[in-house]
């Protein structure tokens, strides 16, 4: 197969590279500047193609498609994992660049991804188009998360939106990823001591969770969940025990 990942150059979007390739898999990423790009490259196996592009800019992403499609043709997953943080503050605390960003990248690159996918997987007549969720698309309302929270919030509605649009179309479907805390720089550059203490319990490591999503994927599973409520139980329940010993 195919697969096509936006922000493949780290964290969870270069662990997919790394285990796509390791299948055997044909894989085109993206990321943000050709250094990004070329040291992500650097040790990777099997065949792949890294190109520059700003989930931001329509004309940006097509290119990146049309690339990707010359070199290995029709993409058969398309993941839109492409995303940024907010700084930890009360919303009233961000300036413009801060909510901007936010939304630019999680939200607007998110359906830009997604509408240039779909036209091209509606035209070939099959693939799937994954979106990252995160934090706040269960509904959950954390300080000095909100705006972020609110983008992951917006993809979960957008992606059930975009799929019924698809009436049911079982060859071409969008589907969602929730790979809950992962040790990435996204999730650690803005933490403070007081978050650090639920991420010790319950964040994972990429090698940890990449296998387990892109076997689903692979297996064409409409919505993935690594971290689910029993997990979180007994993340808790392990780290009460290991406090006592």
């Amino acid at each position: 197969m195919h697969i096509f990942i936006t922000g493949g150059s780290k964290g969870i979007g270069r662990g997919m590279v790394v285990e796509f390739l390791g299948k055997g898999h044909n894989v085109s990423f993206t990321g943000t500047s050709e250094s990004s790009v070329s040291k992500s490259s650097s040790g990777l196996k099997g065949k792949f193609l890294g190109l520059v592009c700003d989930v931001r800019i329509m004309k940006s992403i097509e290119m990146a498609k049309d690339s990707a499609i010359a070199k290995f043709g029709l993409i058969d997953i398309w993941i839109n994992n492409a995303g940024v943080g907010q700084p930890p503050k009360y919303f009233s605390d961000l300036s413009e660049d801060d909510i901007r960003e936010v939304i630019d990248v999680n939200v607007y690159g998110t359906i830009l991804g997604t509408n240039v996918a779909l036209k091209e997987m509606k035209k070939q007549k099959h693939g799937i188009v994954y979106n990252m969720e995160g934090l706040g698309s269960d509904g959950r309302k954390i300080p000095k998360t909100i705006v972020y929270a609110s983008s992951k919030r917006f993809l979960r509605y957008f992606s059930n939106a975009a799929n019924k649009e698809l009436d049911g179309n079982k060859e071409v479907f969008v589907g969602t990823v929730s790979p809950g805390m992962v040790f990435t720089n996204l999730l650690m550059k803005d933490s403070t001591p007081e978050s650090m203490k639920t991420i010790n319990i319950l964040a994972n490591t990429v090698e940890e969770v990449t296998p387990f999503i892109v076997e689903k994927m692979i297996n064409g599973k409409k919505n993935i969940n690594w971290l689910t409520r029993r997990k979180v139980v007994l993340k808790f329940i392990t780290n009460v025990f290991k406090k006592k010993k």
